[in-house]
């Protein structure tokens, strides 16, 4: 079998309709569903089935405060509601090999601004609940 190195990269980066592909740093996207026990008396060992999916994506964008599509002011508006968050690393039509992230019904409980003197301003925000599907075809 062989191996593919990929840099990371993000071709398709929305958050609530407003691309951000050219400001992100980094994103982590994490599907997460509730183990439900679903044991019975003749099992030999406990046995679990998935429950509801309270999924995550925290990233980190550059700063801008030149616009209304500038990472913070885009981000700070979501602060209190759900959005759809799309990530795609390569170009193109979801694939085998171009997969799409979409994270649905994503809530944003608060929004950290922190600039530090000097330095290149990042913002990092992390959205809760919802769902993550992974597009293939």
């Amino acid at each position: 079998m062989t191996t593919a190195t990929f840099l990371g990269a993000a071709n398709v980066f929305t958050v609530d309709t407003v691309d951000l592909a050219n400001q992100l740093q980094s994103i982590t996207m994490t599907k997460t569903v509730d183990a439900l026990e679903s044991t019975s008396l003749v099992d030999t060992s406990r046995r679990f089935v998935a429950g509801l999916e309270s999924s995550e994506t925290t990233f980190t964008v550059l700063g801008s405060f030149d616009g209304t599509s500038e990472a913070i002011q885009a981000i700070f508006g979501d602060v209190g509601s759900s959005v759809t968050i799309v990530y795609a690393p390569k170009s193109g039509a979801p694939g085998t090999n171009s997969p799409r992230y979409t994270h649905s019904n994503a809530f944003l409980a608060s929004m950290p601004i922190v600039v530090n003197v000097g330095e290149l301003v990042q913002v990092t925000a992390t959205y809760t609940g919802g769902s993550i599907a992974q597009a293939t075809v």
